[in-house]
């Protein structure tokens, strides 16, 4: 049984979702069109900054749109879609945010750091 795209759990943030939209409805239209030859996808996400839309046996015409929406989700923001002044960090959990979105996000400080070591001071005595 082929997954409807556009019922899958999109896995990237909402700044992404008007980029995956068109791609969504065409393959759904197409396996609508061609149940003997779907397009298999098995997982829409952001990975390492980036836009992934693992498919299998796309034609050309939807794999045009796929690149598309890939390449274009470089300079829009994850969260909230601006296409203004957006990067993605190199550092630590990579995320493509505008400057207002990168502004909020606080960084992540792994738990070693939170972390308060007790020591028993303890007085031996030798005899």
């Amino acid at each position: 049984m082929i997954r409807i795209v556009k019922e899958m759990p999109w896995e990237c943030g909402k700044g992404w979702w008007p980029l995956v939209e068109p791609v969504a409805v065409a393959i759904d239209s197409y396996n609508a069109t061609y149940p003997d030859t779907p397009i298999e996808v098995s997982q829409i996400k952001q990975k390492n900054g980036g836009l992934r839309i693992y498919h299998h046996n796309a034609p050309d015409e939807i794999r045009r749109l796929i690149d598309e929406a890939v390449a274009t989700a470089w300079y829009t923001c994850e969260k909230c879609g601006s296409q203004e002044g957006v990067t993605t960090n190199q550092t630590g959990y990579r995320r493509t945010l505008c400057p207002a979105c990168h502004a909020g996000v606080r960084p992540r400080i792994g738990r070693m750091h939170n972390i308060k070591i007790q020591r028993n001071n303890r007085n031996t005595t030798t005899s």
